[in-house]
């Protein structure tokens, strides 16, 4: 698992003229200082050994934090950061530090979302003006992009050849600032560390680098694209959802032409390709692994396209299930290891490395309101599954939670803030918030759970 980067030494990026040369050291070197001063704040001397979660025989799972409304969070954070019941979290020795950090980032990222409210290591408060702010990369959120106020007047020469927005600053999760972006808006996507984003510029593939400067790169079919990096930033995916020409302009009939998914490296050099048979689809976006090794998005015809990103037009199919419905919502577990998948269809949790299936939601069948959306931990230890029930606009969501492939937590309730559930990297936490928080308006809705465990059940 990559270390959490470091927002110091992410500062450098912005002096250097070949972000892309350095990416690799940079990551490495923040990687390191930033996991010697998390240790530093809440780690003792000489920790006791963690205990896996899944070594328990017992779990319960607990609510710790709930915001419904920008009140909500304003009376959340009246008592300064971290909150006393985060503060006994994040000094929790029998939690995995990874876990700790993991919801630390998450809750600076949703005061920062919301109230443009950043807090410093020693907790004081530090306010910023923004039209937005936006998590770069959506798992970890250790970065942040700003859309300043207002318009820019940067000449366009200096811009990239479409511009969909203005510029935009990098943050880290502390309100430092640590880059500049050439665009910020909602569809740009960005590397753990900030060292490389990416967003599509007509038929260019535009990567942006965090001192400013970008380089664009003409993809061969027009359309209309997405694009995804992955967590480590090593690979950059650009993926035709809507190619033009797919039907005859006059008698409407399929063409044939399909979109293709282009994989690059940050330098925007071209590492591979695929070209599924059938038209990818624009519903869900799509996601690569955090190591970069996999691509996974759904067709228009409903299966779940998987592909290795350095292998040239090899892909895997995940058909479709009962009743020809399709698995329309997918996830890559934080390690990149385990694919998790549903929607329409039972939900299943795949190990790549061994194409197997290591769980299989009891729901057999959804008929056609319901839909699933399932996350896991790492091994998925921690399984969490979001079943929308009933018919819009009464529509209810149940969370169920699994520990070591048990259910130990069963919820049911209105509201959209139960809508999706993502796990942290080793199961301890589940935070339920609305589906694709990076492009909605705002972070809340949020519900964070504590999944713990009881070592003496049994006795």
């Amino acid at each position: 698992m990559n270390k959490p980067g470091c927002s110091f030494i992410s500062a450098a990026l912005i002096l250097l003229p070949s972000a892309p040369v350095s990416a690799s050291l940079i990551r490495d070197t923040a990687a390191e200082i930033t996991e010697h001063l998390w240790m530093q704040e809440y780690i003792p001397d000489s920790p006791e050994e963690v205990i896996p979660l899944s070594e328990y025989e017992d779990y319960e799972v607990v609510e710790l934090f709930r915001a419904e409304t920008i009140e909500d969070l304003e009376t959340a954070i009246s008592t300064g950061y971290p909150m006393p019941w985060l503060e006994e979290i994040l000094k929790d020795e029998s939690i995995a530090w990874e876990d700790r950090y993991w919801l630390d980032c998450r809750m600076r990222s949703i005061f920062a979302q919301d109230l443009h409210l950043f807090f410093d290591r020693d907790g004081s408060r530090i306010e910023m003006a923004a039209d937005f702010i936006i998590p770069g990369e959506d798992y970890w959120r250790e970065h942040l992009m700003l859309n300043p106020p207002g318009e820019s007047d940067l000449p366009r020469e200096l811009r990239p050849s479409t511009i969909y927005a203005d510029p935009g600053i990098i943050l880290d999760r502390f309100g430092n600032r640590v880059g500049e972006l050439a665009e910020v808006f909602r569809f740009v996507t960005m590397s753990r560390d900030a060292s490389i984003a990416a967003v599509i510029s007509g038929d260019n593939a535009c990567f942006m680098y965090p001192d400013g400067s970008f380089r664009e790169i003409p993809l061969q079919i027009s359309g209309d694209y997405e694009s995804v990096v992955s967590a480590n930033g090593n690979v950059i995916a650009f993926e035709c959802v809507s190619p033009y020409g797919t039907r005859d302009p006059y008698t409407l009939e399929p063409t044939g032409v399909t979109g293709e998914v282009y994989f690059f490296d940050p330098s925007g050099d071209l590492v591979g390709s695929a070209d599924p048979y059938s038209i990818l689809s624009p519903g869900e976006r799509a996601k690569l692994s955090s190591d970069g090794r996999y691509f996974c998005d759904n067709l228009s015809t409903g299966e779940l396209f998987l592909c290795h990103t350095t292998t040239d037009n090899q892909y895997t199919l995940l058909e479709k299930s009962e009743g020809g419905r399709g698995r329309t919502s997918f996830h890559f577990s934080p390690d990149g290891k385990l694919l998790c998948t549903a929607g329409f269809s039972t939900g299943i949790v795949i190990d790549l490395d061994h194409d197997l299936i290591v769980w299989q939601s009891s729901t057999a069948y959804l008929n056609e309101y319901e839909m699933s959306r399932i996350a896991c931990s790492n091994e998925a230890v921690c399984i969490a599954s979001v079943t929308r029930r009933g018919v819009n606009p009464d529509y209810t969501y149940e969370l169920e939670v699994y520990a070591s492939n048990k259910l130990v937590y069963q919820n049911t309730s209105e509201g959209r803030y139960n809508e999706e559930a993502i796990v942290s990297p080793n199961g301890h936490f589940v935070l339920s918030q609305k589906d694709d928080m990076t492009i909605a308006e705002s972070g809340i809705p949020t519900v964070i759970r504590q999944v713990r465990g009881d070592l003496y059940a049994n006795q």
